[in-house]
C-alpha cells in the first residue's frame, strides 16, 4: 500500500476526531468572550487539526484556565465621572424659603405640619413650571392637610388661567376689529400654553396644544415682527418634537430682538436632542455670561467643562 493511500484515512480520520474534539472545546467557551461559537469552532479545529499533539493540549489547558480559574475584577470599558453640580441635592433643609428651601421642608416628614403648610403656600406664590411641579409632587404627601392643600392650589391656578381664556373667547366673538382681535389671539395662545407649561389638567394637553398653536397662527398673521410670539410658536414645536420647525421660529424670534438669554436654552436643548454636541458647547460659549444666571447656569458651566 502507497505512503498516499496511508495518509488519506489517517488524515480523514484526524480530521473528525478534531471536529468532535472541538465541538467538545467549543461549548466551554466562556460567554462573556463574545465569541460566536461558529467561530470559535473553527479556530480551536485549525488548532487541532494543524498541530495535533500540543494544539489540543494547550487549547484545552487555555480553555479550562479561563473557564474556571480567572476572574475579571473589573469592567474596564465602564468610567466614571463626578455628578454635574446641578444635580447634587442637599440631605437636609435648605435655610432659605425660595422653590429649593420650601421643597426640602416639604419632603421632611418630620417637620411640624405648620412650617410645611407655609412652604406649600411659599411654593405657590412663586409661579412657573417648577413651583407646579412641586405643587404636583405635594399631592403624593402622606399628610393630609398638605395633599388638600396642594390640590386646592392647583385647582386655583387652573380655575384663573381658564377664567381668563373664557373671557377672551367671549370678547373674540364681539369684536371686529383687526388689532384688538390680533391682542385676544395672543392672550388665547399664551393662556392655553400657561395649561400646557403648568402642567395643569393633564388629559387636556394635546388639545391646549393645538389650541395655543392655533392662536398663536392667528397672531402671527397679522403681526408678524412679535419676537414673543415666535418664541412660543418654537416652544410649541419643540413639544410637538418637530425640530425643524422650532427651529425656524426661535431664530426668528432671535433675528426679531429676542432676548439671547431666553433663546439659548431653547437652541441648546434641539442641539442635545439632535445629539450635535458640538453645537450645543459652541451655543455657551458664545454667551459666555449665562453660566452667571440661576438655573441655566450650571448647565452651561459643565458643557463648558
Amino acid at each position: 500500500m502507497s505512503g498516499t493511500s496511508q495518509l488519506i484515512p489517517l488524515l480523514a480520520g484526524h480530521a473528525v476526531v478534531s471536529a468532535l474534539f472541538s465541538i467538545i472545546l467549543a461549548v466551554m467557551v466562556p460567554g462573556r468572550f463574545g465569541i460566536r461559537r461558529r467561530y470559535a469552532l473553527i479556530m480551536i479545529f485549525s488548532f487541532i487539526f494543524f498541530v495535533p499533539v500540543f494544539g489540543t493540549l494547550g487549547m484545552f489547558v487555555i480553555l479550562i484556565y479561563f473557564r474556571y480559574f480567572q476572574r475579571f475584577k473589573e469592567r474596564t470599558e465602564f468610567n466614571t465621572v463626578s455628578m454635574p453640580p446641578f444635580m447634587a441635592e442637599s440631605g437636609g433643609p435648605a435655610p432659605g424659603m425660595g422653590e429649593g428651601g420650601a421643597w426640602s421642608r416639604l419632603r421632611t416628614p418630620a417637620l411640624p405640619r405648620s412650617m410645611r403648610l407655609k412652604a406649600l403656600l411659599a411654593v405657590n406664590a412663586g409661579g412657573g413650571f417648577n413651583s407646579s411641579r412641586l405643587l404636583q409632587m405635594a399631592t403624593c404627601d402622606s399628610d393630609d392637610e398638605i395633599r388638600l392643600l396642594a390640590f386646592k392650589l392647583n385647582d386655583q391656578r387652573e380655575k384663573v388661567i381658564g377664567a381668563a381664556i373664557s373671557k377672551a373667547l367671549h370678547s373674540l366673538r364681539e369684536l371686529d376689529e383687526k388689532n384688538e382681535r390680533r391682542h385676544l389671539f395672543r392672550t388665547l395662545a399664551f393662556s392655553y400654553w400657561e395649561m400646557v407649561f403648568n402642567e395643569l389638567n393633564n388629559d387636556l394637553s394635546q388639545f391646549f396644544i393645538e389650541q395655543s398653536l392655533h392662536y398663536a397662527i392667528q397672531a402671527c398673521n397679522t403681526e408678524v415682527d412679535d419676537p414673543s410670539l415666535l418664541i412660543l410658536m418654537g416652544k410649541i414645536y419643540l413639544r410637538k418634537g418637530d425640530l425643524l420647525q422650532a427651529q425656524k421660529f426661535i431664530k426668528q424670534g432671535l433675528e426679531r430682538g429676542a432676548h439671547r438669554d431666553r433663546v439659548i436654552p431653547y437652541l441648546a436643548e434641539m442641539a442635545y436632542l439632535q445629539r450635535d454636541f458640538k453645537a450645543l458647547k459652541q451655543f455657551f460659549v458664545d454667551d459666555p455670561l449665562l453660566r452667571y444666571k440661576p438655573g441655566i447656569g450650571p448647565v452651561a458651566k459643565f458643557w463648558m467643562g
